[in-house]
C-alpha cells in the first residue's frame, strides 16, 4: 500500500532548504562523485532538467519505513506547500554533509545528528492545503501539527485505501498528482449472459482504434490484465503510465490508441523513464498494432510491445484453461515484440499440462472401474487402454508417475499397499482434487 510521508519545513531556514533542495532541485553533476552507477543512471533517466530533489533527516526509525512511490507532503506554517513521490532512498553521511554543511550557510548542521537518511523525490508540485483538511482526511486531531519526519500509520491509510486508494484521496485533497483506481475482474452486469472475454475483446479492439477513446482504452486494458489474474490499477492522470500491475510482478503498462490502427514510432527513452520512476521491473506497451520498424526495434529495448489481438488471445487462454498469471507474465516480460512464437510456447505448455491432467484423471477412472486393487502400473495402463478409443494413451512410465503423485500423502487420491493400487475417492471428486494440483486440467472426453 502506498504510504504518506510528511517532511516538516517549519523554521525559516528549513523552508529555505525546502525551496533550494526540493522545489528548485540540485544539479546531478554536482553530486555525481558521491553516487553509485545505479543511482546516477536512475536520477539522469528520470530527470528532465538534470536536477535531483532531495531531503535529509536524522530520524532513521521513521525513514526506514518509507518505500519507493510513497507520497511526500512538505509542511510549513499551517499548510502543506508541496507534494511529490519517493524516487529513491539513500543512507549517505558524506553526501549529506556536502549538501547541508558545505553548501548552506544557516549553520544548523549537527555532526552528532546529521541529516544522513536521504529521500529523493520525483513529480514535485507546489500545492496549498490547510493542515486541518489533512487532519480530517487521515483522522488526526484537528490540533495536530507535524513535529518531525513522519510516515502516517498504516491503520490510517487502510481507511483511505478501502474508499478507493491513498493516491486518489491525496489527489482530491491537493488537486495534484494522479488518481489510482484498483480494477477487479468482475463481469459487468450486462455481460453475464455472454461470458466475460468476447465482450471485453470487442471493446478492446474498438477502443484501440478510436483516437478519442484513450481513457476508455486504458480502463479496458487494466480490466484485461485483471482478468489475466494480475493485481492491476488504472492510473488516472499518470502521464504516460496508464496501468500499473502490482502483482505477481511489478510492471508498468503504457496504452496507445491510434486511429490508423498502429503505432508507427515509440519513444523508448520515455517509457523507460516512467518505469524507473515507479520502480517497476518491466514495461509493456499495448496498442492495436505496431509498424514493422517498431517490432524490429523492440528486441533491442527493455520493454515488450503487445498488440490487442494477442492480448485477446491471452484472455482466451485464461478463460479456457485458467493459465496462471505467472506463466503469462513470464512471456510478457521477455523484451521484444509479443508475437505468434510466444503464443505457441504458451499453447505447448497448456497442451503438456492438459495431457498430464488427462493422464491423472484417466488413472483415477481406471482404478475406480477396477474390481479391487490393481497390482502394477502396467496393469493400470491396460485398463486405461481398454477405456480409450484413441491411440494416444499414456505410457507405462507416465502412468507410474501419475500413480506416485496421486498416492502422495498431500494428495491422497490413490492408496498403495502390498496388494497394489486403489482409488480412495470417486471420479468426480478426483476431478476436483486434480484441478487443485494445477490450474490447467481438462477431463478426458466421454465416449460418444
Amino acid at each position: 500500500m502506498t504510504g504518506i510521508v510528511i517532511l516538516p519545513a517549519g523554521r525559516d531556514d528549513a523552508f529555505e532548504d525546502y525551496k533550494r533542495f526540493i522545489r528548485d532541485g540540485h544539479p546531478i553533476d554536482d553530486i555525481e562523485s558521491y553516487l553509485d552507477e545505479d543511482d546516477l543512471e536512475l536520477f539522469r533517466t528520470t530527470s528532465d532538467d538534470d536536477l535531483v530533489h532531495v531531503w535529509g533527516t536524522s530520524v532513521d526509525g521513521a525513514w526506514r519505513n518509507v518505500e519507493r512511490n510513497d507520497i511526500v507532503l512538505v509542511y510549513h506554517d499551517g499548510e502543506f506547500v508541496a507534494r511529490g513521490q519517493v524516487l529513491q532512498l539513500r543512507h549517505d553521511p558524506n553526501l549529506a554533509e556536502y549538501l547541508w554543511k558545505e553548501n548552506v550557510d544557516h549553520g544548523r548542521w549537527d555532526d552528532e545528528s546529521p541529516w544522513e537518511y536521504m529521500t529523493f523525490l520525483t513529480d514535485v508540485e507546489e500545492v496549498d492545503v490547510d493542515i486541518e483538511e489533512f487532519n480530517e482526511l487521515v483522522g488526526y486531531d484537528e490540533t495536530y501539527r507535524p513535529q518531525g519526519f513522519t510516515r502516517v500509520a498504516d491503520k490510517r491509510l487502510d481507511q483511505l485505501a478501502r474508499e478507493e486508494s491513498v493516491e486518489t484521496a491525496i489527489a482530491d485533497l491537493t488537486d495534484a498528482g494522479e488518481r489510482v483506481h484498483p480494477v477487479d475482474d468482475e463481469d459487468d452486469e450486462d455481460d453475464q449472459d455472454n461470458g466475460p472475454t468476447p465482450d471485453l475483446a470487442d471493446q478492446l479492439r474498438a477502443a484501440s482504434t478510436d483516437g478519442n477513446a484513450h481513457e476508455k482504452f486504458e480502463k479496458l486494458v487494466a480490466k484485461a490484465f485483471s482478468r489475466l489474474g494480475c493485481t492491476a490499477d488504472w492510473i488516472e492522470g499518470g502521464g504516460d503510465t496508464d496501468v500499473e500491475i502490482r502483482s505477481p510482478e511489478h510492471i508498468v503498462v503504457e496504452v496507445k490508441a491510434r486511429g490508423n490502427g498502429r503505432v508507427n514510432s515509440l519513444e523508448v527513452t520515455n517509457v523507460d523513464k516512467h518505469r524507473r520512476q515507479r520502480g517497476a521491473d518491466h514495461a509493456i506497451v499495448v496498442a492495436s498494432g505496431f509498424a514493422p520498424k517498431v517490432i524490429d526495434n523492440a528486441e533491442t529495448t527493455d520493454l515488450t510491445t503487445l498488440a490487442v489481438d494477442d492480448l485477446v488471445e491471452l484472455l482466451d487462454r485464461r478463460d479456457r484453461y485458467a493459465v496462471p498469471p505467472e506463466e503469462t507474465l513470464a512471456l510478457l516480460t521477455r523484451s521484444g515484440a509479443f508475437q505468434d512464437d510466444r503464443l505457441d510456447l504458451l499453447d505447448e505448455s497448456i497442451q503438456d499440462r492438459t495431457d498430464a491432467g488427462e493422464t491423472l484423471l484417466a488413472v483415477i477412472r481406471a482404478l475406480e472401474r477396477a474390481d479391487g486393487p490393481v497390482e502394477t502400473a502396467e496393469d493400470v495402463r491396460w485398463i486405461v487402454v481398454g477405456m480409450e478409443d484413441s491411440d494416444d494413451v499414456p505410457t507405462t512410465e507416465e502412468v507410474r508417475s501419475a500413480l506416485q503423485l496421486l498416492a502422495h500423502p498431500t494428495v491422497g487420491v490413490v492408496e498403495q499397499d502390498e496388494e497394489g493400487y486403489r482409488a480412495t475417492t470417486d471420479y468426480e471428486n478426483g476431478v476436483q482434487l486434480v484441478r487443485s494440483l494445477g490450474e490447467v486440467v481438462q477431463p478426458p472426453r466421454e465416449k460418444e
